[in-house]
């Protein structure tokens, strides 16, 4: 067997530095703005079906104020939560008693 040579095994693999420049001047390296926190809590929504009633009735108000403005003006994060809390407890499966 051909001995390794030591200095060939010691260096530490660098990148080539034209590529790291590269990658930094794409523009998926820059800083984007944060999430619309919204967006997160609106899209639980896209594709299910509310039951008739009050819930239904709220989801179709706050569908109708998103789609109104581009910048989805009039509607609030507080008010999405508030919807998504009370359709998963409508959702909630009854307790067991313990016997």
């Amino acid at each position: 067997m051909a001995a390794k040579n030591p200095a060939e095994t010691d260096k530490p693999k660098k990148k080539d530095q034209g590529q790291e420049k590269a990658a930094a001047d794409t523009p998926a390296a820059q800083v984007r703005p944060p999430a619309d926190p919204r967006h997160k809590v609106y899209k639980k929504f896209h594709g299910k079906f509310l039951p008739k009633g009050p819930l239904r009735d709220r989801l179709k108000v706050i569908q109708q104020k998103w789609d109104a403005t581009p910048n989805h003006d009039g509607v609030t994060l507080e008010e999405l939560q508030a919807l998504h809390a009370d359709w998963m407890a409508s959702r909630g499966k009854p307790v067991k008693s313990k016997v």
